[in-house]
């Protein structure tokens, strides 16, 4: 049987704007990943030699347990759940402009490559590599500001709370100063910075809430998952912080750090994706790089018959 995909310039802008929108949502800092891994898996299925998958698997959504009356609707695991829905849709769309341009189908979609963190960088001055912080880590707490926080009732603790990103990744930390040793810290807690919606309480106007999202969607990682229905609900409930400062001020600095630290990460993600994003060199036949010939849509190639496209 054959199989065509029709789309039009409008479904394609539209959801190339969508995945725009996800760079500033709650996955930031994996977006890149789930792009590359959708990339493989349509590209390996529209190079297929023919559909080895009845037509109603075609962009069939997974089928995952956010339906969960457990799970709320604005949790970031649901966040989670539509972007992956979006990326698909837009990496199939996105190949089809390529193959409708007469293109060849890179390995990986074309983005930037990383690039260093600057001087001046929270990072760098807490002393913080790519690699990411660990329990044990230690820190320049100069940027710091202390905090208190109870994970269990009636047992308060004393941190110094930092926000880093070091480019697509970021990262809330709480840390210990070290004894008789200024400004110099040991990480006791890391939790990633994205999706984590700082709010200064109403009422109280030096604690700042935070949401405590998982560092992974548990549906993209096969190791820890066998199935998506197997997935418990306690794993997909996001956590919450409420730190509590000396004074207002000390509140608003701590909320400021936040949303710079995200901007900075969100920028890095947009940065990289750059190439990709680009509407007009990918839609307009008069710019696209892979059409030289610079021919019209009406004569350009259609898409390739057969497409089938599961994640």
């Amino acid at each position: 049987m054959t199989l065509y995909i029709f789309y039009s310039q409008d479904s394609y802008r539209s959801c190339t704007r969508d995945l725009v929108e996800q760079i500033r949502g709650s996955w930031p800092d994996i977006l890149i990943k789930v792009l590359c891994d959708g990339w493989k898996m349509c590209k390996k299925a529209i190079e297929a030699p023919s559909l080895r998958k009845e037509p109603k698997y075609i962009l069939l959504p997974l089928q995952m347990s956010s339906s969960d009356d457990a799970i709320p609707s604005d949790s970031s695991y649901v966040a989670g759940e539509r972007m992956w829905e979006m990326v698909k849709v837009f990496v199939l769309l996105h190949q089809l402009q390529i193959f409708s341009f007469g293109g060849i189908l890179p390995e990986q979609p074309y983005i930037y490559p990383p690039t260093d963190a600057p001087e001046n960088s929270r990072a760098r001055t807490a002393g913080l590599d790519a690699l990411g912080p660990k329990p044990g880590t230690k820190l320049n707490l100069v940027d710091a500001v202390p905090c208190r926080i109870a994970f269990e009732r009636g047992k308060e603790r004393h941190f110094c709370f930092l926000a880093i990103s070091v480019g697509i990744s970021g990262w809330l930390l709480l840390a210990e100063e070290l004894p008789q040793k200024e400004h110099q810290g040991v990480v006791r807690v890391a939790a990633p910075l994205a999706g984590s919606n700082p709010r200064v309480d109403d009422k109280h106007s030096r604690w700042l809430h935070l949401r405590i999202r998982p560092s992974t969607l548990p549906f993209l990682d096969p190791a820890k998952s066998a199935s998506h229905g197997e997935l418990k609900t306690k794993a997909l409930v996001d956590g919450r912080w409420t730190l509590a400062f000396r004074d207002e001020q000390a509140c608003n600095s701590a909320f400021s750090m936040v949303l710079e630290e995200i901007n900075l990460q969100c920028n890095e993600v947009e940065r990289r994706l750059k190439p990709l994003l680009d509407l007009e060199g990918a839609v307009d036949p008069a710019n696209h790089p892979l059409n030289p010939s610079k021919a019209s849509f009406s004569s350009a190639m259609p898409p390739k018959p057969g497409v089938s496209c599961q994640f």
